[in-house]
């Protein structure tokens, strides 16, 4: 599926198709405010694309190995973060500048003795402050950027730092480590939760649109468990958290069809994303070559209040057989939901989901500067048809199946909101 009209005239055709001998892709990153993007490819080069521009800026440096992720600093259109082998590149590129190749003079580097490679990188909501991760480093550095400092946060056991994700207000960090274990820090008191898993370490995570709600899956596990956080005034761990883990979706493997027209999806999550809007939870499954299940992505409906809510919605599935690579929300698509993701055939699709709702409201802005909160502590367990002990799934039934496909259309509102999708 093309990109939808509003974004048709303005991104370069370039963005929608690699030659995959050349330029396969690796990471990508939407900017938080702006319409423009971030593709990291195989050769470490990084492309910047900009809605309404035909000028494509590639940002090579000799210390940009190994590029593992990619963030844009909130509140700024010119400041990226790179996660590489030695350490962390921040570009910092004029977006009104011609130039299509950047000097090295452009990027900072941000360097700690052990601490590489970073793998794992994420912003606070304001823009001041910037946290890394590397497995093979115990402690997870805080960055100040501009005077180029870190300081180092370790708590005993977990080894290193293998995924993190702050929060959209600000106010968490979800921190796992390569071992059975996840951290959840307060980012006003930098105090945490530790959360043992039994089984393997936390695969995944990701948060709704103002923090209160945590989904993370769990290496070996076939389910999506939910955290939920309130504001009481406290500080973390004095009442204010999830006390367990709910198992809000069982995504194992489930059979369409029969004989040749047989269709096998489900499985381990490799990656989450939630749209910010909260309507939708875009979830890359692995699949697994064994018993011929390909992987795939599963589109859920979701909704947090009164109570939280997760149906399934559909499936994007690639035309030429390619495999999904990346999940990614764009963070401000005025009429609902535009997901793209990255496939192994070097494509990448932009596939939206226009909400009924959405032409009643303004388009988004970006956020404001705001003074910090008080300190926010999670409280209560999640509101979920299902609950049980920390990470210990309880008897469960299999999510229901979902509905048969059906063509997608811009101007089909009342039609299933998604089904088998070419890119």
């Amino acid at each position: 599926l093309s990109p939808p009209l509003s974004l048709r005239p303005s991104f370069p055709p370039s963005l929608l198709s690699h030659n995959r001998k050349n330029c396969s892709l690796r990471v990508f990153s939407w900017h938080p405010h702006t319409n423009k993007c971030a593709l990291a490819l195989i050769d470490d080069s990084i492309r910047v694309y900009r809605a309404g521009s035909d000028t494509v800026p590639t940002l090579k440096h000799r210390l940009q190995k190994n590029v593992a992720a990619l963030a844009w600093k909130p509140l700024c259109a010119s400041v990226l973060a790179a996660a590489c082998q030695s350490g962390v590149v921040v570009w910092t590129v004029d977006p009104n500048s011609l130039s299509t190749r950047p000097s090295s003079g452009c990027a900072q580097i941000l360097s700690h003795p052990g601490h590489s490679p970073v793998t794992t990188i994420s912003w606070n909501s304001r823009g001041a402050t910037l946290v890394s991760g590397c497995p093979t480093d115990t402690s997870m550095l805080v960055w100040d950027v501009a005077t180029e400092t870190a300081v180092p946060l370790q708590r005993v056991g977990g080894g290193g730092v293998s995924f993190l994700s702050w929060s959209p207000d600000s106010g968490r960090i979800l921190a796992a480590t390569p071992s059975p274990l996840f951290r959840v820090w307060e980012s006003h008191t930098w105090t945490c939760e530790r959360w043992p898993t039994l089984r393997d370490r936390c695969q995944t995570g990701c948060w709704n649109g103002d923090g209160s709600r945590l989904l993370f899956t769990v290496l070996g596990e076939s389910v999506i468990y939910l955290l939920t956080f309130v504001d009481t005034g406290g500080v973390l761990g004095g009442g204010g958290g999830s006390q367990t883990a709910a198992v809000c979706a069982d995504v194992s493997q489930t059979v369409f069809g029969s004989g040749d027209n047989e269709i096998r999806v489900g499985g381990e999550v490799q990656s989450m994303v939630w749209d910010p809007s909260g309507e939708r939870l875009a979830v890359l499954l692995k699949g697994d070559p064994d018993t011929c299940t390909r992987p795939t992505v599963a589109v859920f409906k979701t909704r947090v209040r009164p109570v939280f809510e997760l149906l399934p919605c559909g499936f994007v599935q690639s035309g030429d057989k390619g495999s999904p690579q990346f999940i990614s929300f764009h963070p401000r698509f005025p009429k609902g939901a535009l997901l793209t993701v990255g496939w192994s055939t070097g494509r990448i699709s932009n596939i939206p989901f226009y909400f009924v709702s959405s032409q009643c409201y303004p388009p988004l802005h970006p956020p404001t500067c705001s003074p910090p909160r008080a300190s926010v502590p999670p409280v209560a367990p999640a509101t979920c048809s299902q609950s049980c002990d920390p990470l210990t799934p309880s008897p469960r039934s299999p999510v229901p199946p979902l509905p048969s496909p059906s063509p997608l259309s811009p101007s089909s509102l009342n039609a299933p909101l998604l089904s088998s999708l070419p890119p």
